[in-house]
């Protein structure tokens, strides 16, 4: 069983340090780019829970913290939000985990915050992501080309690809 959970106060932050500091979890991701700590991630936790703007899940799959879902860039004079997502657990990769985690979010942004679009991105290589928005039923709305450096290293980009989904 898939379920969310909203953080309303500051949870055990050890795994999910694990997973960001994880090159291979991250590599689609700007949490890649910084070292995490336990006392860097309970800061930016305290924070999300302080802020309007956004909202913070914990998935849990049988009961067990598998990674996170955000609901962020809440503007509530527009109704408009971005889901931004990870599975950090890779033993349960490929198995839909998210997609329930990702429908589930956008169904509170637009039943609980009253929502009318929520808009996500992905790396043009994270076909793993776009499946997740493809199979709830996100469109792909735009391509901004080479926006991502790949590393701190390489001049080797990627582009963003823009997705939405309309209540």
């Amino acid at each position: 069983m898939i379920k969310i959970k909203l953080i309303k106060r500051i949870v055990d932050t050890k795994q999910w340090v694990k997973w960001l500091n994880d090159k291979e979890i991250t590599k689609f991701s700007e949490q890649r780019l910084r070292k995490h700590t336990v006392k860097s991630q309970k800061k930016f936790l305290l924070g999300k829970i302080k802020s309007e703007n956004s909202k913070l899940f914990q998935i849990f799959y049988n009961n067990l913290f598998v990674g996170l879902v955000e609901l962020g860039f809440i503007d509530r004079f527009h109704k408009t939000c971005e889901v931004m997502y990870f599975l950090g657990n890779k033993s349960y990769w490929g198995k839909k985990i998210a997609t329930t985690a990702v429908s589930l979010a956008v169904r509170y942004a637009f039943k609980n915050l009253g929502m009318l679009k929520v808009y996500a991105g992905t790396y043009g290589k994270n076909k793993s992501s776009q499946k997740v928005l493809k199979n709830n039923n996100f469109k792909l709305v735009g391509v901004m080309k080479n926006q991502f450096r790949l590393s701190k290293l390489s001049v080797k980009r990627d582009d963003k690809y823009i997705y939405e989904k309309i209540k």
